[in-house]
């Protein structure tokens, strides 16, 4: 458990939004101060944990933005024979992210909350080696504060069944298949097409996780995705979809890497889904026993679709946000940490959706409890 507090200037905070700046400069000094929580409670047939943080985020000018920012993971594996059954509950809450505001969103739509519950359960069986059979059924339930931002309220059910097979020289290599349903519960109906509006997807494909060596883990999967719209006159898509994660430890340095592409719910105005494609890395150096310097890249594209029913929607469009970070932490002692960052952020859009590039820089001191 650590305590931690942040102090970051950030000179776009309203993501260029008239709206929220009202003629005002875009600058702002945040300070958020918070809990961090890491607790594991193992017993001798598995364990419980809850793992996130709980903090509040103070704007300097633009205190209408002043929230609560809570993400908090609970849950539980226990051990049955050969099955290993886990369990796990997620919430979060914060300020709608900013990014998403559409230009003909009502003009006090960035005072919105938005929170998230996620619940979860997965058996897996089998041994060291050999098949391993998998099922897994997970809920998420989005909720917007603000009667102008409920038309991004939308739950989804996801299933997925799984074999796998064990195996020393290459590792678990499995086949999979998935089942999501998502419905927005409060958006309105289009004209000349009763029922609401939403989306159904299936995929089917491989995945492999394999320690190559001490030095590299990897973990990814391929699939073949189909989208299946709701409403009339909304274009479907079929095509690839990945999530991999890969860490490789050298002598120096450690580099993460990770993408991931599928289709889900869309918070923006009327948009039916979108496919997002996220790429991302992280090279990582220690100076010292106490000292590690690290720097990250990310790339995240955004295709959307909604229905040509709906008057004033994209009926297609996109957007890519560009992410760099630069961090550097230092121990001061077992329990105090230092951590100054620096980061920059670009989006552009086809649609109308904001664009802006933003530059911040932020000190985070932290106390282990």
């Amino acid at each position: 458990m650590r305590a931690a507090a942040t102090i970051e200037y950030n000179d776009n905070v309203v993501v260029n939004d008239p709206r929220i700046s009202r003629g005002g400069n875009s600058d702002d000094v945040l300070a958020s101060p918070s809990l961090d929580l890491s607790i594991v409670l193992p017993r001798a047939t598995g364990s419980t944990y809850l793992a996130g943080s709980v903090g509040y985020r103070f704007y300097r000018k633009y205190t209408s933005l002043n929230r609560e920012n809570i993400s908090l993971t609970g849950g539980a594996d226990q051990r049955l024979a050969s099955c290993l059954v886990h369990g796990d509950i997620g919430y979060q809450r914060r300020i709608s992210d900013l990014s998403t505001l559409f230009a003909l969103d009502a003009p006090n739509s960035f005072n919105n909350v938005e929170e998230s519950r996620r619940y979860s359960a997965d058996v897996g069986c089998g041994g060291p080696y050999g098949l391993r059979p998998a099922l897994a059924y997970s809920r998420t339930e989005v909720r917007n504060s603000q009667a102008v931002r409920k038309y991004a309220d939308a739950n989804t059910d996801t299933f997925t069944a799984q074999l796998g097979l064990q195996s020393p020289s290459l590792g678990t290599i499995s086949v999979f298949g998935r089942y999501a349903n998502s419905i927005y519960t409060h958006r309105q109906s289009a004209p000349g097409a009763p029922g609401r509006d939403g989306l159904k997807s299936y995929a089917v494909g491989v995945q492999l996780e394999r320690n190559v060596s001490s030095r590299l883990n990897f973990r990814g999967s391929a699939n073949y995705s189909k989208v299946d719209p709701r409403l009339p006159g909304t274009r479907g898509f079929s095509g690839l979809g990945f999530d991999l994660s890969a860490v490789y430890n050298a002598d120096l340095f450690n580099v993460q890497i990770a993408g991931s592409r599928a289709a889900q719910p869309s918070a923006i105005y009327f948009v039916s889904y979108e496919i997002m494609t996220i790429l991302s890395g992280t090279i990582a150096h220690d100076i010292g026993a106490r000292t590690r310097v690290s720097l990250t890249a990310s790339k995240t594209w955004r295709d959307y679709t909604s229905s040509a029913l709906f008057a004033g929607a994209p009926i297609s469009g996109n957007d890519n946000v560009l992410s760099l970070g630069a961090n550097a932490s230092y121990n001061a002692t077992q329990r105090l940490r230092f951590n100054l960052g620096a980061g920059y952020d670009e989006r552009t859009s086809s649609i109308r959706l904001f664009k802006y590039h933003a530059k911040r820089i932020s000190l985070t001191t932290s106390l282990a409890l």
